[in-house]
């Protein structure tokens, strides 16, 4: 489980379905309200502006006097939680709201890296696959090669994080 670090204040991402999601209540501690269920009444009073992608309710496990217990909770995504901080009236909402948005766009440029890379990657077997059909194309593939190659090795630097070190 990742975490994220938004004023002092702790919010746990659960992995469910590739996609990062946040507690309801881990948003309406960041967001500066005493009570838990504050997040969720913001949703009840505006649930026709969120769509599935942005809000679910999960099930997770917890310890009881009885045992295991399952309990529902409700969780959402980074856009979720934006949507969230639009509505609330905390001191803390709108800088929640930019440190949200900060986020997503690290996510998005990740994301288009990563799918720029399996791009390169896919032009480079495709080369390589060309250049196999029965020798056939062999100078064309000697010619054409040496960029694709350039290319991916290129992105996967980019996306190895760097080192500062002093």
């Amino acid at each position: 489980m990742k975490e994220l670090m938004f004023q002092n204040q702790t919010i746990r991402l659960i992995d469910k379905d590739g996609k990062k999601w946040a507690s309801a209540a881990d948003i309406a501690r960041a967001l500066g309200y005493a009570r838990a269920d504050k997040v969720t009444r913001i949703y009840d009073r505006h649930k026709a502006e969120f769509s599935a992608s942005m809000t679910q309710i999960v099930e997770t496990p917890t310890l009881g006097a009885s045992g295991n217990l399952v309990t529902q909770t409700r969780v959402f995504s980074l856009r979720g939680a934006h949507l969230i901080g639009m509505f609330a009236r905390t001191s803390r909402a709108q800088e929640f709201r930019r440190w949200v948005l900060n986020i997503l766009e690290g996510h998005q440029a990740a994301q288009s890296l990563i799918q720029e890379w399996f791009e390169a990657k896919a032009a480079l077997d495709a080369q390589d696959r060309f250049a196999s059909l029965c020798g056939r194309g062999l100078s064309e593939h000697k010619r054409r090669k040496p960029p694709l190659v350039t290319r991916v090795n290129q992105i996967s630097e980019e996306m190895q994080p760097s080192l500062q070190l002093n």
